[in-house]
């Protein structure tokens, strides 16, 4: 694979083709956005800042098979935009300030990914060796209550704020609530409970969701796996986007929409994997060492694969 990038800081931009390179590809970095053209036809991947964007966009859109990569240290409302205008579009790493890369295990990763597909990796890969967890099956509502309880106490036990663990159990609720009553569906393809999200649950073998906690003493890692696969791209990036224009959780396409905006506040960065038809698994990633001023004001990643 060969990419284009454009970053107008020296420093960063040796740092990214190290990191490209690391990753098996072939990079070429410019500072002005008018060099990127004449890279652009011999180029799988064109990576850019958001406040890059138009360029990004026009470039994906001109090129058959062209993918984008953005990054940025913005809030992710104004990214949003291009993923949700752009298929070949589909992940914003967030970076601290416009003097650093984004974080280098969640670059690579993304790198490696883009550049070889692939399933999608194990949580392992988004934390440290030596890193401890759980994981559950759920399959009552009663379950869920549980597994929820079970990641507020296992957080309780790392010594963190106290709010750290209320809001991975909402979060954990949440992606639950989704991949429980909006993701399973009969033979005909029609949803069997996403009607009354409310209803008391016991789901079939065949239809119970997995949830995985982990850590590394650095990095909380959430992960939330159905059977089902539906999940959609625009449910993501649309229902974020509604959600962060108004302030408030987009209901618009049910669970999936509901969940986006307690995601978006809950984590670092998300990373939603599906194989249409098989298997939905969501991920969120939270940073144990940024105190939650800062995690508030950080700027958030979004990943979005899909197979068939």
């Amino acid at each position: 694979m060969r990419a284009v990038l454009l970053e107008r800081n020296k420093m960063v931009s040796r740092r990214l083709i190290r990191y490209f390179a690391s990753a098996g590809i072939e990079a070429v970095c410019v500072e002005d956005p008018a060099e990127v053209a004449q890279h652009v036809s011999t180029c799988e991947l064109i990576a850019a800042d958001t406040f890059d964007g138009d360029l990004v966009a026009s470039a994906v859109r001109g090129k058959a098979g062209l993918r984008g990569l953005l990054w940025t240290a913005e809030p992710l409302k104004r990214s949003l935009r291009y993923l949700v205008e752009n298929q070949n579009i589909s992940n914003v790493l967030g970076r601290k300030d416009f003097e650093s890369t984004p974080r280098p295990w969640e670059l690579m990763m993304i790198l490696r990914r883009l550049k070889d597909g692939g399933a999608a990796p194990p949580i392992s890969a988004y934390l440290d060796f030596g890193f401890s967890g759980f994981q559950d099956k759920v399959p009552t509502t009663a379950g869920r209550d549980a597994a929820v309880a079970h990641v507020q106490n296992f957080i309780a036990g790392l010594q963190v704020p106290k709010r750290i663990g209320e809001m991975f159990g909402e979060l954990a609720h949440e992606m639950l609530m989704n991949a429980m009553y909006d993701a399973p569906v009969g033979p005909d393809g029609v949803p069997k409970y996403a009607q009354d999200r409310k209803a008391v649950l016991s789901l079939l073998d065949a239809e119970q969701p997995t949830i995985r906690l982990a850590t590394d003493g650095t990095k909380l890692a959430l992960q939330v796996i159905d059977p089902f696969g539906r999940l959609l791209r625009k449910h993501v990036f649309d229902g974020l986007a509604r959600g962060l224009a108004q302030g408030e959780m987009d209901q618009s396409h049910g669970g999936a929409g509901l969940g986006m905006m307690v995601c978006h506040n809950s984590s670092a960065a998300m990373f939603f994997d599906v194989v249409r038809g098989r298997q939905t698994e969501v991920t969120a990633v939270f940073e144990l060492d940024l105190n939650l001023r800062e995690f508030r004001t950080q700027a958030k990643s979004l990943h979005f694969f899909q197979a068939q």
